[in-house]
């Protein structure tokens, strides 16, 4: 049985993770580059070369190509697992909206073009 929040849409798009753990002992930040597989209003699959701990907060940055837009958005790490060739990681984010514009964003790229807006996200 699924139990996701929310209808994922299949789509590639670059990411920029910012690993927020490895700010705290060095001068910088850390930043991975790597790509969603699928995403929802509230979350996504990403594809890394790094591994996170579940629990993890990250900062995504997600180059939405089909509304020509970024998203910046915190998200909370739910599992990590290696990918089927073990050269990667699959990594499942929930998204943590402080703001409402990125989940109005969101929204509008994944349901309003198309589909329409179903009345259980509105």
């Amino acid at each position: 049985m699924d139990q996701r929040k929310s209808k994922r849409f299949a789509e590639l798009d670059d990411v920029l993770i910012k690993d927020y753990r490895g700010a705290l002992g060095t001068a910088g930040e850390s930043k991975i580059i790597a790509y969603t597989h699928d995403i929802s209003v509230s979350g996504a699959r990403i594809s890394s070369k790094k591994s996170f701990p579940a629990g993890s907060v990250i900062g995504i940055i997600i180059d939405l190509k089909k509304a020509n837009q970024s998203l910046r958005v915190d998200g909370k790490v739910i599992w990590t697992q290696k990918n089927r060739k073990g050269t990667g990681f699959n990594i499942g984010v929930e998204f943590l909206h402080n703001f409402p514009d990125t989940v109005l964003s969101l929204i509008i790229h994944l349901y309003g073009r198309k589909e329409g807006i179903p009345s259980s996200i509105l």
